[in-house]
């Protein structure tokens, strides 16, 4: 655990880095140039001291500013510095700095980050965990949780790439400009066919959870309530209305509340279904040095499961509304982007240990255990259904945008989504699950989405972007732009993850055409 704590702390470190020479106080001159002219020059520490000591001098208390050009850029560390002048002695001291003092602000600050890890957790905890366990059980749960959390890095990497790509496009423009994939690629290509391609495959892929978890939830509904009579497309489509209704009349915060109220559900049946798991679990050791069971090997088992457990860790999607969210905050930003993306791994991992090992089994023959089950995988279909229709309402609001467009030069704030939007977002979803809620098995097209849209989409265009931004930024001051070490690590594990896909495909092509 101590290398893995390693790992995960030079990752956050080198991303926060590289997030600081792009974003922080080491900006380039454009960025710079935004600061007001009055702001203070950095002096030495025992200047400062002389100062404050004769009464001429004030205190270092850095202020924000909420008009755009007076704000200045927050970067990843703990405090923020004032940057250095150009003419500044390399000998010169860091002023001092005081550690926040708890207040009013700062518990509404951490609320909000809180929040905001809450919808990532409700993003990603869906009805996809329902197929995991066999995965894991192909693999072996060493073997498995080694994957899921090399996929937590992989994952962070390029979540943390993303929000810096929409801070910086927002830092730029000073509007709530890079709502969805489609505004990044636009403003940092310059390209709206490429814009247009990303937004196809952003809207595929948050179409394929909608659709596995609007399934799901018919079926659930049909179980809860036998008495009832309830066919499994009535449930879909009750379930669908009700994401539309919650959708249409919810703003961001109000849909980013209701996710967040479904993830303290999650919890908490989560945590009471787990426990008495925990604890009927037969052989726990033995469970957890198990070998894999898949009968075709190992690599057959990876195949099978990195494509699964990769579109299941998925939550890239959201990062564009937590940055907004956070009001476009670097280190908010970050520390919701990590911690909301652990927990579902977490929980991941302890629920495949629990099937892998009978506990839930047993857990689920009382009526409690039966009732918590029904409350954790409910609250599982809302919170990840509504984060992937606020990503949807995003793309197609972006899209709807570009084709009224009346050129002027405006920045429209749109804290609601429009009647277009939801329409759009819910119609293709809820037919494929019409179609196949009464028999018929999604797992293909959740494969299909972590083995090649996944990988493109939150594996290589995330380093695109962050490059692309970099380079426009360092284009007038002729700083060369070298990719660091999450961006090397993130494209290395895009590669392999393609690479092995494609070949197991071609292994298997024959028999296919046979």
């Amino acid at each position: 655990m101590k290398f893995a704590s390693i790992i995960v702390a030079l990752c956050l470190c080198s991303t926060a880095n590289s997030f600081q020479q792009h974003g922080g106080t080491n900006s380039p001159m454009k960025y710079r140039n935004n600061r007001p002219s009055s702001a203070r020059e950095m002096k030495s520490v025992s200047s400062i001291e002389s100062e404050e000591r004769s009464g001429t001098g004030r205190r270092f208390e850095p202020t924000l500013n909420n008009n755009f050009n007076d704000r200045q850029i927050t970067s990843l560390s703990v405090a923020t510095l004032a940057e250095l002048p150009d003419s500044a002695d390399s000998t010169l001291a860091l002023p001092q700095l005081s550690m926040p003092q708890m207040g009013s602000g700062n518990t509404e600050a951490i609320a909000k980050v809180l929040s905001a890890s809450l919808l990532i957790t409700g993003n990603t905890v869906g009805s996809s965990m329902f197929v995991l366990p066999e995965a894991v059980g192909g693999l072996g749960m060493m073997w498995g949780g080694t994957l899921f959390f090399g996929l937590y890095i992989y994952n962070l990497i390029s979540g943390l790439l993303i929000a810096d790509v929409a801070i910086n496009l927002h830092e730029s423009h000073g509007c709530e400009l890079p709502s969805s994939f489609k505004d990044f690629v636009d403003e940092a290509l310059k390209s709206e066919v490429a814009g247009t391609v990303m937004a196809g495959a952003s809207l595929i892929s948050n179409s394929c959870f909608l659709a596995f978890g609007t399934v799901h939830a018919g079926s659930l509904l049909a179980n809860t309530f036998p008495g009832l009579g309830l066919d499994p497309i009535v449930g879909a489509t009750a379930f669908t209305a009700m994401i539309a209704a919650f959708s249409l009349t919810q703003t961001n915060t109000g849909l980013a509340s209701i996710a967040n109220a479904a993830a303290m559900v999650l919890f908490t049946s989560f945590a009471s279904l787990l426990l008495p798991s925990m604890a009927h679990i037969s052989d726990p050791m033995g469970t957890l040095l198990a070998p894999g069971t898949n009968p075709a090997g190992f690599s057959t088992a990876m195949a099978a499961a990195l494509p699964l457990i990769l579109s299941s860790l998925t939550y890239q999607n959201i990062v564009p509304s937590i940055t907004k969210l956070l009001d476009f905050d670097r280190a908010k930003s970050t520390v919701a982007i990590a911690l909301g993306s652990f927990i579902p791994m977490a929980m991941y991992l302890a629920w495949c240990y629990a099937v892998l090992g009978g506990g839930l089994d047993n857990s689920m023959e009382s009526g409690a255990g039966a009732a918590a089950f029904t409350a954790f995988s409910a609250s599982a279909l809302v919170g990840s259904c509504v984060a992937a229709v606020m990503s949807l309402c995003e793309e197609y609001e972006s899209i709807i945008a570009g084709v009224v467009e009346d050129g002027e030069e405006n920045c429209p704030v749109e804290n609601r989504f429009s009647l277009p939007a939801v329409a759009l977002s819910m119609a293709p979803p809820t037919a494929v699950a019409l179609a196949f809620a009464k028999g018929g098995d999604l797992t293909g097209a959740l494969h299909f989405n972590g083995a090649f849209i996944t990988p493109f989409l939150y594996g290589l265009l995330p380093i695109i972007l962050f490059q692309s931004v970099q380079n426009n930024e360092a284009n007038d001051d002729n700083i060369p732009v070298s990719l660091s070490f999450p961006q090397v690590v993130l494209g290395a594990g895009t590669v392999g993850a393609l690479g092995q896909e494609i070949f197991q495909d071609l292994t298997h092509l024959p028999n296919f055409l046979a």
